[in-house]
């Protein structure tokens, strides 16, 4: 029985305390205020094309290609608050040829918006031949990649040693995109 008293005593205080509480004024206002800046990694794209590739029924063919739907870049958040990103391209070679890589992005008319640089890939030697670049769109271009609905991937074998249906090696090809947003 003194049991209970107690407990009613005790909430019966704390009850008090807490009307007699402080509290400021609130500014919601400051919400308006608040900026979010994300940043989001996350793959772009993954090739692998085996030295037999490039053999068709005997015959070297030097290109090889793949095209990449893009549509992630069409979105509101990305119009809206994507202010810059950095493309990653890593590519490695064990084929005893060179190559060029191509990379064109389109718009939603498959028209050529922006081309990157040609990358050229070291004939391998018996090593692993391995290529690293980063291509970053600042304010000032990150538009073209808000217009790009797809991306073709060019890989153009360079002279050098034949190739056969049996050649071993590959090119392997993987990127990724780091994408910076300042949301509002």
């Amino acid at each position: 029985m003194k049991h209970r008293l107690y407990i009613r005593i005790i909430l019966i205080i704390m009850l008090a305390f807490s009307a007699f509480s402080c509290s400021s004024d609130l500014n919601f206002d400051q919400a308006n205020d608040l900026t979010v800046q994300p940043v989001f990694t996350t793959n772009l794209a993954y090739l692998e094309a085996k030295a037999s590739n490039f053999v068709v029924n005997g015959s070297e063919q030097p290109l090889f290609s793949y095209i990449s739907s893009v549509d992630f870049f069409n979105s509101s958040f990305v119009e809206n608050d994507l202010v810059k990103t950095d493309l990653y391209f890593r590519i490695k070679n064990t084929i005893s040829r060179a190559y060029a890589l191509d990379i064109t992005f389109l718009d939603k008319n498959n028209a050529p918006i922006y081309t990157i640089p040609t990358m050229n890939i070291a004939a391998s030697t018996g090593a692993e031949e391995l290529f690293e670049t980063t291509e970053t769109f600042t304010p000032a271009n990150v538009s073209v990649l808000k217009n790009t609905t797809k991306m073709i991937f060019s890989i153009k074998m360079l002279p050098g040693p034949p190739l056969s249906a049996t050649s071993s090696g590959r090119i392997e090809f993987s990127s990724s995109i780091t994408a910076y947003f300042d949301v509002k």
